[in-house]
């Protein structure tokens, strides 16, 4: 392990070592430029006709033209004309395209499929051609020249960052983002936009060589900076008659335009080269400062141990405060949720229930549609997804239908009443901001502080009650899963909602780091009263901490009630499947594990009558004619099935926290 970390730290350090030498000419000619009017020893302009085509040497260090012009201070001006004309031509293009894609990649529809199109010309179009027809119109000249070179240029910044903006729009950490109430100009200035500029400056450096050729060849056409300014382009042009008896006009400008442009390629070359692709890297690659922690606590590199700060109080703040709701209504409450894709149902006529302080453990298999019921309310699914019924939340202000609520509404619950802990953690987290500019953000777009001392302070009070005190400065791909889960439990619980939506939080997660996710959840429950919605198929972490289960199967509820009721007396055959198939540690070894046969549901519509009906032992003629009805079994307890209540079985009850399936 540690000589392949020495390995991969040796290549980094050449490919780094490699990219400074390749950007050192550029630099070189870039300060040249700017000094020019300093370092130019006569006037660029200044003819001398008593001095033409002298050689090299003695006043002129470079010669002379035909006009007696020093060639020092005319190639010194065109560097620093030549630059900026490139330098005007790529800031107009990757403002242009930038802001073009960015937009376009996260709006879609109609303006995206304009922009693709517009894009798909301006890069089919040849970029001198239509420099040239611009330039025929409108004569030559500086401006003209950049307007000219800008009108093809901008074509591939637009496509990247669209293209980055379109795979970052459906990534879980602006999920989490939106569920924390920020607004779209937040996301898209904060967090899309800098995820763009990587890869913009990759190709940046290899246009750049492009275009210092494109300036240089409309000046050698008459059609460039316009004379008596210095270009290496017209200065190559005037020095064309005189090849064979002053090769000092030709050489200076030439060599200048081949150093730039091979820098610039170079450049470009190492800094697409491993993990100098990955946008992150330009952000994410430098080095953490060590911090000695400020209070006592687990490391970020340790395990919590047993009685350390990940069992402290979650510290109070002004929503602690706010009025609960009515006692006894509930705080989320979901009637007939269907969700579609296209013509194919996922999830229908989905109904839950939370009051205020319990949990409810929404279980089944993958594909059961549990995410879907838990996520699409909030408008989670992406804009292929389709979500009708009601989803009521309701709050001190009054009660909100978050389907087909406004968007201006939707940010004022999100993070303060509503939070969102997401089952992949690294996904979540945004990997170009540290841990605690995660938190900070998830803080002031809360509403709990504004001011920097504030936000600090609430900051350290969140990460030492999931027992990471030193967690700050870290960025996400530093951590571990479990320590990312909680540092997404920590954001998610900035805000103090009412409504927690923990959707897969301990999958992947061994069995003690489990243990903690799942005491930090009971105990925000116990001193917030908050209620909980835990998506999993985990049936030991249900007996652990659930209050209340809805079983889940092809996109319905097929079993609801009690936990305790639920796991030691289930009334439907898929729950019974399920709990007779988690590992028994009596049992005698070598007996076959219990399992269900036949395939999942592959959604509500999928069979007629009842979806389990296919794999069902018990299934009776009866089951094919429609679907059951959620008909109560025992108190509180209410099962989807049709079967004659003799046949219903109970199963030898499990002690609750027992051994994982």
């Amino acid at each position: 392990m540690i000589r392949r970390q020495r390995g991969a730290g040796t290549a980094l350090s050449r490919r780094r070592r490699r990219t400074m030498a390749a950007a050192v000419p550029l630099v070189g000619f870039v300060l040249l430029g700017l000094s020019a009017p300093w370092l130019m020893p006569y006037d660029p302009t200044a003819n001398d006709l008593a001095a033409t085509l002298q050689a090299p040497g003695g006043e002129h260090l470079l010669g002379t033209d035909q006009l007696g012009r020093d060639q020092l201070s005319r190639l010194l001006q065109a560097a620093r004309i030549s630059l900026t004309v490139t330098a005007a031509v790529l800031l107009l293009s990757i403002t242009l395209g930038v802001v073009l894609g960015v937009t376009a990649g996260y709006v879609g529809r109609a303006f995206d499929r304009m922009l693709v199109g517009l894009v798909d010309i301006a890069m089919a179009a040849p970029a001198l051609l239509v420099a040239l027809a611009v330039i025929g119109v409108r004569g030559p000249g500086t401006e003209n020249i950049v307007l000219a070179l800008a009108l093809t240029g901008w074509a591939p910044y637009a496509r990247i960052a669209r293209a980055q903006v379109r795979g970052a729009r459906s990534g879980v950490h602006l999920d989490a983002l939106r569920v924390l109430g920020a607004p779209r100009r937040r996301i898209v200035g904060r967090h899309l936009l800098p995820a763009t500029i990587g890869p913009c400056l990759v190709y940046a450096s290899t246009d750049l060589g492009v275009i210092v050729l494109a300036v240089a060849s409309l000046s050698f056409l008459g059609l460039g900076v316009p004379p008596p300014d210095a270009e290496w382009g017209a200065m190559l042009v005037e020095a064309r008659p005189f090849l064979d008896s002053a090769w000092w006009l030709a050489y200076p400008p030439g060599i200048a335009i081949t150093a730039v442009v091979l820098a610039a390629n170079l450049l470009g070359e190492n800094l697409t080269t491993g993990d100098r692709a990955r946008p992150s890297a330009f952000f994410v690659g430098r080095r953490v400062p060590r911090r000695r922690p400020k209070s006592a606590g687990a490391s970020v590199n340790a395990p919590v141990p047993a009685g350390a700060s990940v069992n402290a109080p979650v510290p109070a703040g002004p929503a602690a405060d706010r009025a609960e709701p009515t006692k006894g209504s509930a705080v989320f409450e979901v009637q007939a949720l269907n969700v579609s894709y296209g013509d194919q149902r996922v999830v229908a006529d989905m109904s839950l229930r939370l009051a205020p302080g319990e949990i409810l453990a929404l279980v089944g298999e993958s594909g059961s549609g549990k995410s879907s019921s838990a996520l699409g309310p909030l408008g989670l699914l992406g804009p292929s997804a389709r979500v009708s019924g009601s989803a009521l939340l309701r709050t001190p202000a009054g009660a909100l239908d978050l389907i087909g609520a406004p968007e201006t509404a939707l940010r004022q619950i999100y993070g303060r009443e509503i939070g969102v802990v997401f089952q992949d953690s690294l996904a979540a987290l945004n990997p170009l901001r540290t841990v605690g500019a995660s938190l900070d953000q998830a803080i002031r777009l809360s509403g709990f502080a504004t001011d920097r001392a504030a936000v600090r302070l609430r900051r350290a009070s969140l990460l030492d009650a999931v027992g990471l005190p030193d967690a700050a400065p870290r960025y996400p791909h530093q951590l571990s899963g479990g320590i990312r889960q909680r540092v997404q439990l920590a954001i998610a619980v900035a805000g103090r909602p009412r409504l927690l939506i923990a959707d897969e939080p301990t999958s992947a997660l061994d069995v003690t780091v489990q243990a903690d996710i799942l005491d930090l959840l009971r105990r925000y429950r116990d001193q917030t009263g908050a209620a909980i919605l835990l998506v999993t198929h985990d049936l030991a972490v249900v007996a652990e901490i659930a209050d209340t289960v809805a079983v889940a199967y092809a996109g319905r509820i097929i079993e609801h009630g009690p936990a305790h009721r639920v796991l030691t007396r289930p009334d439907h055959p898929y729950t019974q499947g399920l709990l007779a198939a988690v590992p028994d540690l009596a049992v005698a070894p070598g007996t076959r594990f219990v399992t269900l046969p036949g395939a999942p549901g592959a959604g509500p519509d999928s069979v007629e009558g009842c979806p389990f009906g296919p794999r069902c032992h018990l299934v009776q003629p009866g089951c094919s004619a429609e679907v059951p009805e959620l008909d109560p079994v025992g108190e509180a307890h209410r099962s989807r099935c049709v079967r004659h209540p003799s046949a219903r079985v109970a199963v030898r009850p499990r002690p609750r926290g027992g051994a994982r399936a």
